[in-house]
């Protein structure tokens, strides 16, 4: 009788690939390059930048011509001016806004560094189960080859022959679905990235770089620095929103008497009275809410950062664990468990319906093994996107 092969080609999955093309750092910074998110990014923070140039916000001159005497037409012109106060803190309001969207710039980046490197370790992990499933089959289709030909000459029954068919397709049918699934998330890593091809990923490997036992993971997240500038800005608008209770006033000139008027006589000033207190301590009290809601949401921000770190590095340590437990002990029993039942198959000691149900637990374990490699990896990727440290 012919051997069923327990051929390299089953483990394959655990080998490396060959061309190595992409780093997840070379995806991330072609993304930061290429998508849509970073350029807008980019560009808020350019145009805040502009905005700072404006901040002065100077109204128009006004220039009129009228007969003041009924004797002839003058022209005049007007300016009206703000106290200078008022100019310094609208300029520092434009400043702490750009320094908003610089920070939410980063915000942006980060996001973006989360999302690229997510699926790039998704497309790792399909990629891995490909292979796993790939080897898998190679073995079930020498399984059927074997069973067909024991049919025939009398050696098993139909309901062996039928049971190693059956699981034979379903795992070609695993097979097929993995590889589409690797297809489909390349080709999402290619729009996200911007690269037609993204060519052979890493291997999918153990992250164990511990980045979950770093202190203060989550001090360096920029969404809460966003926050905390966003209630930087509110803190400049409250000062902005009492400046606008100062008078204003305002410069002419036109000669509103006869042609020989001494130039001296011909302006004219004006002061505009902040008389309606109401209103403005309206703006302001409604500024301060705003201001005092914004440290509130940057401290609410703080808090969910550091229970969420906290919580993906309890599952980091849980997965590191389990990942060390199958390098250790459940990969080596899953090949031992592989070749007992092959060598035990051939020596007609068991029947396919004990076999196939050993090779399940196998690789069953190997699946498991898998599951808590993603997990670690995940979860690792998760606390560098709360700390912000890449």
């Amino acid at each position: 009788m012919k051997k069923i092969p327990t051929l390299a080609g089953i483990l394959l999955f655990t080998l490396p690939a060959f061309s190595q093309n992409v780093t997840p750092e070379a995806a991330v910074q072609a993304a930061l390059q290429n998508h849509p998110l970073a350029k807008a990014a980019a560009l808020d923070v350019q145009a805040k930048k502009y905005g700072e140039k404006a901040a002065r916000n100077l109204s128009n001159p006004e220039v009129n011509t009228e007969s003041p005497t009924g004797e002839f037409y003058t022209i005049g012109v007007s300016q009206s001016f703000e106290l200078p106060t008022v100019y310094a803190r609208q300029k520092k309001v434009a400043q702490a806004e750009t320094a908003l969207a610089q920070t939410s710039q980063q915000v942006s980046e980060n996001d973006l560094r989360y999302t690229v490197r997510s699926l790039y370790l998704e497309t790792q992990f399909a990629d891995y189960q490909s292979r796993q499933w790939a080897g898998r089959d190679s073995l079930y289709q020498a399984i059927i080859t074997a069973a067909t030909r024991q049919f025939a000459a009398g050696e098993i029954d139909f309901l062996q022959k039928t049971m190693a068919e059956n699981e034979a397709g379903q795992v070609r049918q695993e097979r097929l679905a993995a590889e589409q699934t690797v297809a489909m998330l390349r080709q999402q890593l290619a729009v996200f990235t911007g690269l037609a091809d993204p060519g052979s990923l890493e291997p999918l490997a153990a992250d164990t770089s511990m980045a979950f036992l770093l202190p203060g993971g989550g001090l360096g997240n920029p969404s809460m620095a966003y926050q905390q500038q966003v209630a930087e800005v509110a803190e400049r608008q409250v000062a902005l929103a009492k400046s606008r209770a100062l008078p204003n006033f305002s410069l002419g000139y036109m000669n509103q008497g006869p042609r020989n008027t001494p130039l001296e006589y011909r302006f004219r000033a004006s002061v505009g009275i902040p008389l309606w207190t109401g209103q403005y301590r309206a703006t302001t009290n409604a500024a301060q809410a705003e201001s005092q809601a914004a440290l509130a949401r940057a401290e609410a921000q703080g808090q969910s950062i550091t229970l969420e770190a906290a919580r993906a590095r309890t599952e980091a340590t849980t997965a590191l664990t389990r990942v060390q437990y199958y390098q250790r002990e459940g990969l080596p029993r899953s090949r031992s468990l592989i070749t007992a039942a092959t060598r035990l198959r051939e020596a007609g000691q068991v029947d396919y319906v004990t076999f196939l149900r050993t090779l399940d637990q196998a690789y069953g374990i190997q699946r498991d093994y898998a599951v808590q490699l993603d997990a670690l990896n995940l979860a690792q990727l998760r606390l560098r996107y709360l700390s912000g440290k890449w």
